[in-house]
């Protein structure tokens, strides 16, 4: 195989994973080094850990009062105990 494209690596890649096959016995059966097989892996799983964690943030809002602004605050009681009042 010579220079390889990234989406055809990815698409060996995966052939990889599904084969069961070592990476050594892969990497022959398809005309490639252990190395760029290794390589490919390596770099495809760093990719995946790059991606950005699901977020545990929370939107809030407050709705309006009649009650006057100086009086007016939102508290937040976190699961260990700690509280935030903000003011509104």
């Amino acid at each position: 195989m010579t220079r390889s494209s990234t989406s055809e690596m990815r698409k060996l890649v995966t052939s990889y994973y599904k084969s069961g096959q070592s990476q050594t016995a892969f990497a022959r059966a398809h005309g490639i080094s252990k190395g760029k097989l290794s390589y490919w892996v390596n770099k495809f799983i760093k990719e995946k850990d790059k991606k950005p964690a699901k977020s545990n943030f929370v939107s809030l809002s407050a709705s309006p009062s009649t009650a006057p602004t100086s009086s007016r605050s939102m508290h937040i009681r976190l699961g260990n105990g700690v509280e935030i009042e903000i003011p509104l």
